[in-house]
């Protein structure tokens, strides 16, 4: 099984845009905060749950669907990585976004999921008529 997987490293999905790059992350997004010790990550892991479990509470809270939905993505792309640097101390990358030639970052679906719900918050809040002031 194994060998099947890594039969797929290095494989061109889109060309110029999108290939398969097997990586471990031990820092956050981007590869930010990059951890070389256990120690140093499992305080990142402790410090991301505490946010994830903030933004669980707003996305509760929050009477607008499209913020919610976001906040939600978010929450569930932080908690599909914290699965992966729990059981592998470190956060499994395997989609790479290219710019023709130029790599630009390594990510994998909770990361995508991650980046809609951020697109999704800030539609929420620069579009939503509930999120512009009222005029009096």
């Amino acid at each position: 099984m194994l060998a099947e997987v890594l039969h797929w490293n290095n494989t061109v999905l889109v060309p110029g845009l999108l290939d398969l790059h097997y990586a471990h992350n031990r820092g956050i997004s981007f590869s930010l905060f990059w951890q070389a010790d256990n120690f140093g990550s499992a305080m990142l892991a402790g410090l991301l749950l505490v946010v994830t479990i903030g933004f669980a509470i707003a996305a509760f809270r929050t009477p607008r669907p499209l913020a919610a939905a976001g906040l939600g993505l978010i929450v569930g792309g932080a908690l599909g990585n914290m699965a992966d640097r729990y059981a592998d101390g470190a956060v499994f990358d395997f989609l790479v976004l290219r710019l023709g030639a130029v790599p630009l970052f390594v990510f994998n679906t909770a990361d995508l999921f991650i980046s809609i719900g951020v697109a999704l918050v800030l539609a929420d809040a620069l579009f939503s008529d509930t999120a512009k002031p009222r005029s009096t």
